[in-house]
């Protein structure tokens, strides 16, 4: 799978987005390489978009966002109604496909003329619509609207929620999670400390060896108003510096006195 991060701080005056996302691709069952871009702008670079799971998924769902949302009528009131309604339409044109193949009708006729169909196929259907029918990718979100930060974190469920502090998806996230609430990471931080807790994150991941977590992070900021800078080789450099000095450490022998312990 991968690893990638958004993390909410604070600048001299607004708000900002710290993103990283890995390169890697799985080829098969045994083979990658890092070669996947898994960053995307939408709406003229109105939002970053990071993907982990199938690409091919991920882009056939970011299609449809595209398709169904109109970016100009987003308000902060209203931008998390609109992106779920676009997964549920991806979710329906998924569910219509499998319709077709099985059946060769749409979802609607299927589902509202259910006399039509044997008993038992109709209810095999019905039922790996609802259990097994999935995204079969993750999507964070993030944009700004009127210069505060909106991150958004897409299941593969379909189910869509909103984060203020940090998000994380992909195999690598349990691991990033749980080092950015470690590190106490919000959108109070500045905009190093908040580098330097997503690069940290990445490098937990990928010393525990998480299947699917690549090596090569890319890290970014993005800023209100479509714009973004990202970070150079001499930057990163300067992070592996501080992992050096701030990381884990190798733990010594250690050794405990009998006097510790007590029988029961």
């Amino acid at each position: 799978m991968t690893l990638c991060i958004a993390a909410a701080c604070y600048g001299k005056r607004w708000q900002h987005i710290v993103v990283s996302s890995d390169w890697k691709a799985e080829v098969g069952d045994f083979a990658a390489a890092e070669i996947q871009n898994k960053l995307y702008w939408l709406f003229g670079g109105q939002w970053c978009v990071l993907i982990a799971g199938t690409a091919g998924a991920a882009h056939g769902l970011i299609a449809t966002l595209k398709q169904t949302i109109d970016p100009k009528k987003l308000t902060k009131r209203n931008i998390e109604d609109e992106i779920n309604r676009g997964v549920q339409e991806h979710l329906t044109k998924l569910a219509d496909r499998l319709v077709q193949a099985r059946h060769r009708v749409s979802f609607d006729h299927f589902r509202t003329h259910k006399g039509e169909f044997d008993k038992q196929q109709w209810s095999e259907t019905w039922t790996n619509i609802r259990t097994k029918l999935t995204l079969d990718c993750q999507l964070i979100i993030c944009t700004f609207i009127k210069k505060e930060a909106f991150m958004f974190q897409v299941e593969e469920n379909g189910e869509v929620f909103r984060e203020e502090n940090f998000l994380s998806i992909g195999t690598g996230s349990t691991i990033a999670n749980s080092i950015l609430c470690f590190r106490r990471q919000n959108e109070e931080l500045d905009v190093p400390n908040t580098v330097y807790n997503v690069f940290e994150a990445t490098q937990y991941a990928r010393k525990a060896k998480v299947p699917g977590v690549g090596k090569i992070h890319a890290f970014s900021v993005l800023y209100s108003g479509r714009r973004q800078k990202r970070l150079r080789q001499s930057g990163i450099r300067k992070l592996r510096g501080y992992f050096e000095k701030y990381g884990p450490r190798d733990i010594p022998n250690l050794s405990f006195s009998n006097d510790f312990w007590q029988s029961y």
